[in-house]
């Protein structure tokens, strides 16, 4: 079972918080819950009850079909899923625990302390996009990894980058900017406010990080939009953006801060290939 492993590892570290890893009678006290998903599947009356405690609710899962975890983000809408399906995965585990209660928000540097290469580039417009990415990751050494994973890279920036650029942009009194607009159309970002767009590689790792300075997406558009398999006709294009960038990532954080900026970072790990990997989402939403 996934509980008994990850109590014995987290009791080796000594932290200092209360946490809860079966869902018990006092679980409202605990500092952090951390739950088997097969338990809350097998048991669901019994263990409902911590769904109520959404942001220090963690969930634990040994699936790696992607259709399935995405059973649980809607059934839960938990902010914190772990799949433990990789290597090292009680040590991201309790790295999450220490920037739950320390209030550190997850940065690259949180994956790669020194980086190998690093390019940035701010988008001021939509035109000749793949163009632009292509660059972004040009110089980058992808030699030992594996193969295509240029193109698969590619591929979630383009999702993640299109979503700065027509998603996010929202003005009081006219609502969303670009949301209707067809992705197709050539779009400039409003001066000051051009998204940023990060790679970060090593030999071990690539992180993805795309910053806009709006912080217009709301926690159930997130839910919406990371587990919407299927294209949809409606405003702000048809979802599969997100599910595509969760679906290719191996580690998924999303860090907003309430009409000032939305960080998504995606973490490609060269020791997992394509979906057998663990999940790793994390949302943090600062209403202030």
């Amino acid at each position: 079972m996934l509980i008994p492993s990850l109590e014995k590892s987290i009791a080796e570290v000594k932290l200092p918080y209360k946490i809860d890893f079966r869902g018990s009678p006092t679980v409202g006290e605990a500092d952090l819950i951390l739950i088997d998903y097969q338990f809350l599947k097998d048991n669901f009356d019994a263990y409902k009850k911590v769904l109520q405690y959404q942001y220090k609710l963690g969930i634990l899962t040994l699936l790696i079909d992607h259709i399935e975890a995405n059973k649980i983000l809607k059934m839960s809408q938990c902010p914190h899923i772990f799949g433990l399906s990789g290597p090292n995965t009680f040590s991201d585990i309790r790295d999450f625990i220490v920037t739950f209660f320390t209030d550190k928000k997850w940065t690259p540097v949180t994956f790669i302390p020194k980086p190998l290469k690093l390019t940035s580039k701010s988008f001021t417009t939509s035109d000749h996009m793949l163009d632009q990415i292509n660059e972004l990751i040009e110089g980058h050494d992808f030699g030992h990894w594996f193969d295509g994973v240029q193109d698969f890279l590619v591929q979630i920036l383009n999702e993640a980058v299109n979503n700065s650029l027509f998603n996010a942009p929202y003005e009081e009194g006219k609502g969303y900017l670009y949301r209707s607009s067809n992705r197709k159309n050539i779009i400039n970002s409003v001066p000051g406010k051009e998204p940023i767009v990060e790679v970060h590689t090593d030999s071990k790792k690539v992180v993805l990080f795309v910053k806009d300075f709006y912080g217009s997406i709301k926690p159930d558009e997130i839910y919406e939009y990371l587990t919407n398999g299927q294209i949809k006709e409606r405003e702000g294009g048809a979802g599969i953006g997100m599910f595509l960038i969760l679906k290719y990532a191996h580690k998924l954080i999303i860090n907003i801060e309430k009409n000032v900026s939305t960080e998504v970072m995606v973490v490609i790990e060269h020791d997992k290939r394509f979906k057998y990997f663990l999940i790793f989402l994390y949302i943090e939403y600062n209403l202030l």
